[in-house]
């Protein structure tokens, strides 16, 4: 194994410990960070996790059933000013997440009490300073749903 691929190994490893084992005050914010890591490094290397389920169609996926996908339409280019779609696999989901969470279209959901208890992850192709783009995904998670994402992830990228 090269050192590349060893250290981005070891990073997913420890990164789902902490997922598993965090138990302070911040969890949700511990979950976003975990789940930014998850998706990003291994996501821009992704030769070095091989793992077939990364091009099954979303809605094949069942251990996914629970995600709250509002909206989901990937776009991959235009065309004549005309979308040109990609598939709408696990691989072009946590594209299109990563897009979301590191252009920070993130918006936080909050409970009756003005908790912080979730996020909607939003990504928008073609977006610029000056316009926001085509909205191409809008997912919601709770914290528990987001941990579990990225549990899941975590573990195909290890090959569970």
């Amino acid at each position: 194994m090269s050192g590349i691929a060893h250290y981005e190994r070891e990073f997913v490893e420890r990164t789902r410990q902490i997922l598993k084992t965090y138990k302070g005050k911040y969890k949700l914010s511990n979950a976003i960070n975990c789940t930014l890591g998850l998706i990003v490094l291994p996501h821009e290397m992704l030769d070095a996790f091989p793992n077939p389920i990364w091009d099954m169609p979303i809605a094949g996926i069942a251990d996914l059933a629970y995600l709250r996908i509002n909206m989901f339409e990937p776009i991959q280019k235009k065309k004549k000013n005309m979308p040109v779609y990609f598939p709408k696999t696990l691989k072009i989901l946590l594209k299109k997440i990563r897009n979301g969470l590191a252009h920070q279209n993130i918006e936080p959901v909050n409970n009756a009490h003005g908790l912080f208890t979730g996020i909607i992850v939003r990504n928008y192709f073609g977006e610029d300073p000056n316009n926001a783009g085509d909205l191409d995904l809008e997912i919601e998670f709770n914290r528990k749903e987001l941990e579990q994402f990225s549990l899941f992830i975590a573990g195909k990228y290890l090959g569970d």
